[in-house]
């Protein structure tokens, strides 16, 4: 879903959206254009949509679609497995930024 539509859909909506450039692969491969936004139910916590835009979305919104099939929460994506300095690794940052702001993080997008 989008956020219109999480909204439409009677969804007490949070949604958020962080730059490429705060996920350390990026940074590596210096291609920082771009964005990851999730947008979930507040009240749950399960997320209803993910969009990225940037090098590689198309190999990561894999894993957001899997997660979202089985209806993952914010903490799911946090804690699920997300291979240090890959571009998936934008999923488990956007999904702690419901708990923190990421551009505080460690290198390792450490909670």
């Amino acid at each position: 879903m989008t956020e219109e539509e999480a909204i439409s859909a009677g969804h007490n909506c949070w949604c958020n959206t962080v730059p490429m450039s705060l996920v350390p692969r990026a940074g590596a491969i210096r291609d920082t254009v771009g964005i990851v936004k999730m947008v979930a139910d507040a009240d749950t916590e399960e997320v209803l949509g993910v969009a990225m835009v940037g090098h590689a979305a198309g190999e990561v919104i894999h894993k957001a679609a899997m997660g979202m099939r089985f209806h993952a929460n914010i903490d799911d994506f946090i804690e699920l497995l997300h291979v240090y300095r890959t571009m998936a690794e934008a999923l488990k940052i956007i999904a702690i930024s419901r708990r923190k702001d990421p551009a505080k993080l460690s290198c390792c997008a450490e909670e």
